[in-house]
């Protein structure tokens, strides 16, 4: 059966909009739907969205299209950097996390709905679901692949001190999928306490 969930996740964030850097404190509400009878496979979904957003996007800088040597100089100071196909607005922003931690998530479990706001925001709510246009995201791009990707920058040619993705990233993190790893999982398994994920050396 089924089982419907929600989720909260809150994370500080950069944004670089017209032409200067604001600090942000964004709140985004998940409304989730599971997709496997296999429990080990929503905590491991869950697990994945709560470390893709506290390890990599907080403290990231959000960056638009217009704005991509700016986000290339930020890159080279060993900055994290989120680029976007459209302004870092709220509404963008939220857009952005329903297509990547649905693509994370691999179909184990499913972001319905998805609400953002922020402080700079006025802390009006913006919504979107899976029946609203995914506009700009619409294209394939890192938002649409389930690795932790969040920025079209080829780091190896801006900054050579920092370290490339690897190609599967999960493994590392033991976030992989039962199926995935050499030697079966046994013992019971139940939800975690979702506490926030303070390690910020996997960025």
């Amino acid at each position: 059966m089924n089982i419907r969930l929600q989720y909260e996740l809150e994370f500080l964030a950069g944004v670089y909009y017209l032409d200067q850097l604001q600090i942000n404190s964004y709140t985004v509400s998940l409304n989730l739907l599971t997709n496997s009878t296999a429990l080990i496979d929503t905590n491991i979904a869950l697990e994945r969205v709560k470390w893709f957003v506290c390890s990599q996007l907080e403290s990231t800088v959000f960056f638009g299209p217009d704005h991509h040597d700016q986000a290339e100089m930020f890159a080279t100071m060993g900055t994290n950097v989120t680029t976007l196909p459209d302004q870092p607005v709220d509404q963008i922003i939220g857009i952005m996390l329903y297509q990547k931690l649905n693509a994370i998530m691999q179909d184990r479990m499913l972001i319905t709905s998805l609400d953002i706001s922020s402080v700079l925001g006025d802390n009006v709510w913006y919504q979107h679901d899976e029946d609203d246009s995914a506009g700009p995201f619409d294209q394939q791009g890192w938002w649409s692949r389930a690795d932790p990707t969040h920025s079209d920058i080829d780091l190896e040619d801006v900054a050579k001190n920092v370290v490339k993705v690897q190609p599967n990233p999960w493994h590392e993190l033991h976030l992989n999928w039962p199926e995935e790893l050499a030697e079966p999982v046994t013992g019971n398994v139940v939800f975690t306490d979702f506490k926030r994920n303070e390690d910020k050396s996997t960025r």
